[in-house]
C-alpha cells in the first residue's frame, strides 16, 4: 500500500492525539492517535469490532509504520475494547462535529439545480444502540438492564452526519436535542423532527441559532394538537382539492399524499407558545393495499417557522419534500449502521457510543471523498465501502481528506 503524501497521513494521528487521553494517569504503551487511526482504517476497510482492529494491524503493520509511531506494535483487542469504553463520548462528538462543519460539498452537488431560497435540511432522530444491552448493579441491590442511545443530527441532501450525542441513562432525547443543536450555526438550515421533538423550548434554540423548523406533532403536545387539527379541517372544509397532492406506486401498493397548509394564525390559540410560529399543516397519506384492496389512512400535523409568502401550492410541495425528506435519516442512516456496518449486532457495551461516532466519521468520509470510478456520483455507500477495502490508494485518499 503506497501513497504520495505520508505527511499528510501523520497528521491524522496528530489530529486524534489532541482528543483527552482516558489513560493519562499512567503510562500507556499505545499512542492513542495510532490506536485511532487504526481503528479507522478497519472501520472503512469493513471492520466490525475491536478484533477487527487487531487483525486490521498486524495484517497492515508494515504500511502503518510508514506514517504511525507504534512505539510497542500493533494493540491488541483487549487494548481496543479498554481505550474506546473510557473515551470521552463528547471529545470524540466534537471531533465528528467540526470535520462535518468543515466538509465541502462535492463538485457534482454544486451543479445540482435547485430552489435559490433552499434550506440545507437537518433531520434529528435518536437511535438505541442494542449491542450496549447488559447488566449493572443497582445500588439498592438486584440489576438493572441499560442500553445506550445516541442522537444524530443528518443533513438529508448531503448524506452526512454532522453532529451525535451521547443521551445519558438518566435522561432522554428530548432534553439533548437543545444542547446538541446550541453546538450548531443554523443559518440557512430547517431543522425537521418527530413528534418527540416537537417542545417549545426545542423550537426556540432553533430560531436562536437562525434557523427555521418543520416539526411534527401528536399526543405528546395535546392542546397545540387539538388545534392545528381542529384550523386544518376548517381549512380542508374551504378547499375543493388540497394545495398539493402526489400519487406513488410500488411495492404491491398505491399511496396517494394530500398536503394542506395554513399560515392564517390570528384565531390559533397556541400561536404564542411557539417561537417564530409560520404556518401550520396537515398531510394524509392514503395507501392502498393492490392485492386485498384494503386501504389504510394517517393524518400527521406540522407546525413550521416556515411562513407561505410564496403561495400555498409551492409552500405545501416544500412542507411535503422536507417531512418526506426527514426519514433519510432512518433509511439512509440507522439502516446503514445496522445492515452494512452491523451495528445492532456489535456487543460493544460501554465503548458503543463511541464507536458509533466513527462509524459515522467512516461514512461521511466515504460519502464525501469521490472513489476511482467513472462516475462517482452514481456509486453507492456500499460499493465506495467495498473500494474502501480492495483499493488501497482509495483508503489513503479517505486518511489523508480527515487529515487535511
Amino acid at each position: 500500500m503506497t501513497h504520495p503524501d505520508h505527511a499528510k497521513l501523520g497528521q491524522l494521528a496528530a489530529k486524534f492525539a489532541q482528543l483527552p487521553d482516558p489513560r493519562e494517569h499512567r503510562q500507556p504503551q499505545h499512542l492513542l492517535g495510532d490506536l485511532l487511526v487504526i481503528a479507522l482504517c478497519s472501520m472503512l476497510t469493513g471492520g466490525r469490532g475491536f478484533n477487527d482492529m487487531e487483525d486490521y494491524g498486524e495484517g497492515h503493520a508494515e504500511w502503518l509504520r510508514t506514517f504511525l509511531r507504534l512505539p510497542q506494535g500493533i494493540p491488541s483487542h483487549d487494548t481496543f475494547n479498554r481505550v474506546f469504553a473510557a473515551l470521552d463520548s463528547h471529545a470524540l462528538e466534537e471531533a465528528l462535529r467540526q470535520w462535518a462543519s468543515q466538509c465541502e460539498v462535492p463538485p457534482w452537488e454544486m451543479a445540482l439545480p435547485e430552489h435559490p431560497n433552499a434550506l440545507r435540511q437537518l433531520a434529528a432522530d435518536g437511535k438505541r444502540l442494542r449491542g450496549s444491552r447488559r447488566q449493572e448493579p443497582r445500588t439498592e441491590g438486584g440489576s438493572l438492564t441499560r442500553m445506550d442511545q445516541v442522537l444524530n443530527v443528518w443533513c438529508a441532501r448531503r448524506g452526512i452526519t454532522l453532529a451525535q450525542r451521547r443521551i445519558p441513562p438518566e435522561g432522554g432525547e428530548i432534553e439533548q436535542l437543545p444542547l446538541l443543536l446550541r453546538h450548531l450555526d443554523l443559518h440557512g438550515c430547517v431543522v425537521s423532527a418527530d413528534a418527540a421533538h416537537a417542545q417549545t423550548h426545542t423550537a426556540q434554540v432553533i430560531v436562536e441559532r437562525g434557523g427555521e423548523y418543520v416539526l411534527c406533532v401528536k399526543g405528546n403536545q395535546p392542546t397545540t394538537h387539538a388545534a392545528v387539527a381542529a384550523a386544518m379541517e376548517a381549512v380542508r372544509a374551504t378547499t375543493e382539492r388540497p394545495h398539493f397532492q402526489s400519487v406513488e406506486k410500488g411495492h404491491g401498493r398505491l399511496e396517494t399524499r394530500r398536503r394542506w397548509v395554513s399560515g392564517d394564525l390570528a384565531e390559533f390559540a397556541p400561536r404564542g407558545q411557539w417561537q417564530a410560529l409560520g404556518s401550520i399543516a396537515l398531510i394524509e397519506s392514503a395507501r392502498e393495499d393492490l392485492a386485498t384492496g384494503k386501504v389504510s389512512v394517517e393524518q400527521r400535523c406540522y407546525l413550521s417557522s416556515l411562513g407561505i409568502s410564496s403561495g400555498v401550492t409551492q409552500s405545501a410541495a416544500r412542507l411535503a419534500e422536507i417531512a418526506r425528506s426527514h426519514w433519510s435519516v432512518e433509511n439512509s442512516l440507522h439502516w446503514r449502521l445496522d445492515v452494512q456496518w452491523g451495528e445492532d449486532q456489535s456487543r460493544a457495551g460501554k465503548a458503543a457510543t463511541n464507536l458509533s461516532a466513527l462509524r459515522k466519521l467512516a461514512m461521511n468520509l466515504l460519502r464525501t471523498v469521490p472513489p476511482p470510478v467513472r462516475k462517482p456520483a452514481t456509486v453507492s455507500m456500499r460499493r465506495r465501502h467495498y473500494i474502501a477495502t480492495i483499493n488501497p490508494n482509495y483508503l489513503a485518499a479517505l486518511l489523508a481528506h480527515f487529515a487535511s
